[in-house]
């Protein structure tokens, strides 16, 4: 039974959803005539030479001695002499619980004449490992690989390594390599043979040159938090390769990076064909939660404005950064989180674009790329083709350069378009790349490891994603809690969980930013007048002095939850009081959101440290003796807080005051008294919330040489918290060593 139709045979226009059993039944056809033809190969990076190697073969044995090995190899383009190699590659593998490779240990220890000899054996294997995947260190230097290809009729897209420039010297380097490429490729691969399965498709002909481009690479300010500017910048450079790519037939496609310029570079992508009729392609990654609506965004656009893309669609190469960034940061996390997850996304999303595949010329739509080495992946979009009645021209398999050769072979047998992805580029900024390829082939998760190192059974390798149960994960704001806690959980404060870090917001959000531009916008600053004169200071020292002993005796945790209601009012007001910091500050919008959070974690940080203070602990077991350890409030203290950090300095020192029972007098920086009033009305409302006396925090806008000196110098203020210059703090110990006696 052939796997599609040929392209002369009559199909309907319209196709109707196939029964879900009928689609498996035939992905499971296709997946094992797939299975089995690739396991007639012999050849490839996967095959048993490549396992040969020791040091792949024993870095699957041994995780410790893999991590140490790849954070080697990542380093390795550094290192300029065979002795070098071999001294930083001994103290990488001489760390507790890294074993290596029996024959290398012995090596590592070796000196003098061998061990220039061992660096050499080292150097040779990694730029081995190096040449299985990167292609040459430019164009030309790959020329022979690439008609070596195309020979054996694999298309090919080249992909510049390296991403994520630091400048615009560099971002015009990378310009001028791209544009080397569109100019210069096209005439030597037009003199090739004609293959007519890599130069048509359903629709008619396809260029022969297809180049991929990373936006990050054209542009050193890239930032998702200004889309608009970013995107300007980026087009800069774009237009002039798109331009020649048009007028070249060149196919140029825009890859997918991490997950924060996902939504820029599809909105770049959008802008760039709507400018310029170019070949377009466009890269979308199923690890991500929302593929499915990126696919539909795509398909939808591609339809309004009547644009052909080909859409490359890859499971994604960033995992295991997504996940940890997502961690850190306090994030949902973007990524599914179990492989099957993905698998089972990039289903569906293959579904959704070959809904929206053209059938016709000069009709909008989506033409779908496999970037997988999966096979049920592949046979899954396979099968739903088929059942779309749509051609084997209509799909097209893309694999990386050095990998899954048996899968190439196999795919050609059945009649299937084959595009490898070549790097070509440098050693340096090839090793990121590198170690993700060898991360990849050294997976337990691997399924080219599983079906043709391991020799899998077909039925777990070809089984249908959306089978196989999830295991029940805990959230990553839980993961995070637990990990990065320091402070415990404290009975009858807040929430009653261990304190975790205030999650600073994810720009790359288009809510997010909208939100915090709404809040700069309405941001409505009026600083207080800084005119409180010494005597009204003083009376605001009485005011403290009387409330003390009440405050003093306050319970402990109800102290410490007012800080914890301070924490949410802030967090409700979050935008509100990062806007006026932008506004009186001159803060940027992630210094200022950074500030806000800070105040936050001071709060519920603050809570939980501070009731175990005032438990009363026992020393030692003395007969006839008590002896305990416990703390008591000072009295009414003076906070005198810095303009550079103005709600988080401020919010630290006041609330570690406050938490332990002292009244206090807070004065802010005279250049930042706007939102120090925000934090003292927070404060007074928590205060008054729990029937306390608002006048336990009072604000004294005030200058600092004449109402600041006075109140650090009164008698009746125990404890001084200070933040400022240099002159200002020697002035004020000063002040405080002299100990009049009160009136």
């Amino acid at each position: 039974m052939p796997i599609f139709r040929r392209k002369h045979e009559h199909r309907p226009t319209v196709a109707t959803q196939p029964p879900a059993a009928d689609l498996e039944q035939r992905t499971m056809q296709i997946g094992r005539d797939m299975l089995a033809r690739a396991r007639d190969q012999k050849l490839g990076v996967l095959s048993a030479r490549f396992y040969s190697d020791k040091l792949m073969n024993w870095s699957m044995k041994d995780h410790d001695f893999k991590v140490q090995l790849f954070r080697f190899v990542d380093v390795f383009p550094v290192l300029t002499t065979p002795e070098m190699i071999h001294d930083i590659l001994a103290d990488y593998l001489s760390q507790p619980g890294v074993k290596p490779p029996p024959g290398i240990d012995l090596g590592l220890r070796a000196g003098a004449v061998a061990k220039g000899l061992m660096g050499k054996t080292i150097e040779s294997q990694i730029r081995a490992m190096a040449r299985k995947f990167i292609a040459g260190t430019n164009a030309a230097d790959a020329l022979p690989t690439l008609k070596k290809l195309w020979d054996d009729q694999i298309a090919f897209s080249v992909d510049l390594l390296g991403e994520a420039c630091i400048s615009d010297e560099e971002a015009d380097e990378y310009r001028d390599k791209y544009l080397d490429l569109i100019e210069n490729l096209p005439d030597t691969v037009a003199s090739w043979k004609d293959q007519p399965l890599l130069t048509r498709d359903h629709l008619g002909e396809i260029p022969r040159t297809n180049v991929s481009i990373k936006i990050s690479s054209l542009s050193g300010k890239v930032d998702p938090i200004d889309p608009e500017a970013s995107i300007a910048r980026l087009m800069t450079r774009l237009l002039p390769i798109l331009e020649t790519a048009r007028d070249r037939g060149v196919f140029v496609n825009f890859d997918m990076e991490h997950h924060e310029l996902k939504d820029l570079t599809l909105t770049l992508f959008e802008r760039c064909c709507e400018k310029i009729d170019f070949h377009a392609g466009l890269a979308m990654q199923a690890y991500l939660r929302s593929a499915e609506d990126d696919a539909r965004r795509i398909t939808r656009w591609a339809r309004e404005k009547n644009r052909t893309v080909t859409v490359r669609l890859v499971k994604g190469a960033y995992w295991d950064f997504e996940t940890i960034h997502a961690e850190l940061m306090g994030w949902p996390c973007p990524v599914w989180n179990e492989k099957h997850l993905t698998d089972a996304c990039f289903e569906r999303v293959c579904r959704i674009l070959l809904d929206a595949c053209p059938t016709r010329q000069n009709q909008g739509g989506t033409k779908l790329a496999l970037g997988s080495h999966n096979v049920r992946s592949i046979a899954a979009a396979l099968a739903y083709a088929q059942q779309r009645a749509l051609p084997n021209e209509a799909v097209e398999l893309q694999m990386l350069h050095g990998m899954a050769d048996q899968l190439k072979h196999a795919a050609k047998q059945m009649g299937l378009r084959v595009r490898e992805y070549v790097p070509v580029g440098e050693m340096i900024p090839g090793m990121a790349y590198l170690v993700r390829r060898l991360l990849e082939n050294t997976s337990n998760e691997s399924w080219l490891k599983a079906g043709f190192l391991d020799q899998a059974d077909e039925d777990s390798l070809l089984r249908n994603p959306e089978s196989i149960p999830s295991k029940h994960t805990p959230d990553l704001a839980d993961i995070a809690a637990q990990r990065h806690s320091l402070s415990p959980a404290v009975e009858g404060v807040g929430d009653g969980k261990p304190f975790t870090n205030e999650p600073v917001r994810d720009f790359s959000r288009q809510d997010h930013r909208d939100r915090f531009a709404q809040a700069v916008r309405d941001a409505r600053v009026e600083p207080l007048p800084s005119d409180t004169t010494p005597a009204q200071a003083a009376d605001m020292v009485d005011r403290a002095a009387r409330l003390f002993p009440a405050w003093r005796d306050t319970d402990p945790i109800t102290r410490s939850n007012i800080l914890v209601r301070v924490a949410a009012i802030m967090r409700a007001r979050r935008d509100e009081l990062s806007a006026i910091m932008v506004a009186e500050a001159c803060k940027t919008w992630r210094e200022a959101d950074a500030d806000t959070c800070e105040a936050i974690d001071f709060c519920e940080y603050y809570a939980r440290c501070a009731p175990p203070l005032f438990t009363r602990t026992r020393l030692g077991r003395f007969i006839g003796e008590l002896d305990e350890l416990f703390h008591q409030p000072k009295g009414p203290a003076v906070v005198i807080s810095p303009w550079n950090f103005p709600l988080a300095i401020s919010t630290g020192m006041t609330v570690a005051s406050l938490v332990t029972g002292n009244t206090t007098i807070l004065k802010p920086a005279e250049q930042t008294t706007a939102i120090a009033h925000e934090l003292a009305k927070i404060v007074r409302q928590a205060l008054k919330e729990h029937d306390l006396h608002e006048d336990i925090l009072q604000l004294c806008c005030a200058p600092g040489e004449t109402t600041g000196a006075a109140l650090v110098r009164d008698p009746r203020v125990h404890l001084i918290a200070f933040t400022g210059s240099k002159a200002v703090g020697l002035d004020i110990i000063r002040a405080a060593a002299a100990t009049p006696q009160a009136p």
